[in-house]
């Protein structure tokens, strides 16, 4: 006798609104971000829902422009060099992959981080005073 037995299939959720990360908010050019008005979850992006809770109540934030340093790595890309990422833990409880600039500063964990905008592109580098 064969058994088949099948996991039933959950519906995906699209939590997304837009693939955008740059808004203009009253403070200028700032990551969008959306927080949860029932349980307080700040997350990154335009969302529809609540990663924690799936909750449908939830608003547009302009996210921290400061943040720490987490973890990052130099990628060497063929003839175009060496580009730099990490994740960055903004101010608050938001962490995300993002560009990084070097400038006068020696990356390493833990350093203090500020957002850069131009055009459409952003990034972080090290704060000024690191």
């Amino acid at each position: 006798m064969t058994v088949h037995t099948e996991a039933p299939v959950s519906a995906t959720i699209a939590d997304l609104e837009s693939d955008g990360l740059l808004g203009t908010f009253p403070q200028g050019r700032r990551l969008v971000g959306t927080v949860c008005d029932h349980c307080g979850q700040s997350m990154i992006g335009t969302r529809i829902v609540c990663s924690r809770c799936v909750g449908r109540e939830v608003s547009r934030v302009a996210l921290p422009t400061t943040g720490t340093l987490y973890s990052f790595t130099r990628l060497h890309v063929g003839g175009e060099g060496v580009r730099v990422i990490g994740y960055v833990d903004l101010d608050g409880d938001v962490r995300t992959l993002a560009d990084l600039r070097e400038g006068g500063t020696p990356l390493r964990p833990d350093t203090r981080v500020e957002l850069g905008v131009e055009g459409d592109d952003w990034f972080f580098a090290a704060a000024a005073g690191e």
